[in-house]
């Protein structure tokens, strides 16, 4: 079960270089859909960080294997104390009602303490189309109060697709 989960960014030559020195961890190398010269190596070791700038986070919840094929969807949620406790129960709720459309799921919140209120979905898909039916669904429309934009919301989605 995975506890911990870390990714950075940098250029390609540069994470094949943490990609060789490290031949036993689980990395993902993907690649932003928005912005396609940004390049981000996820580990799913379960292991303490081997990248000098990380963006670490604890595992709250999950359903995803470092096994899987595709891309993954990335949703940063940072939301007031008045709404947290709401969108922590409905992060866990959508992890706990696996989809057939999923791949696997992770809930995860920043380490960093200052970011300490953000949470992460992270949603592995086999393609576009499967994300595209998926922001259908109702477990999906559960997320619509928090993906709002406004001084009680702080939202940033990307989709990651693998180069490895």
């Amino acid at each position: 079960m995975l506890s911990q989960l870390s990714l950075t960014f940098g250029s390609r030559q540069i994470l094949q270089d943490i990609i060789d020195k490290y031949p036993d961890r689980k990395f993902k190398l993907m690649q932003a859909s928005e912005h396609s010269h940004n390049l981000a190596l996820f580990d799913f070791s379960n292991k303490p960080t081997v990248f000098k700038s990380p963006v670490e986070y604890t595992v709250l919840g999950e359903q995803l294997s470092s096994e899987y094929r595709g891309i993954l969807y990335y949703q940063s949620f940072q939301v007031d104390n008045d709404h947290q406790k709401i969108l922590f129960n409905t992060l866990n709720k959508i992890i706990d009602n696996s989809n057939p459309l999923i791949n696997g799921q992770a809930f995860l919140q920043v380490d960093n303490k200052e970011e300490s209120t953000t949470f992460v979905l992270l949603t592995a898909l086999n393609d576009l189309d499967e994300l595209m039916t998926w922001k259908k669904t109702d477990s999906f429309k559960q997320l619509d109060s928090f993906t709002t934009r406004d001084p009680n919301n702080t939202y940033y989605d990307e989709v990651y697709r693998p180069l490895m």
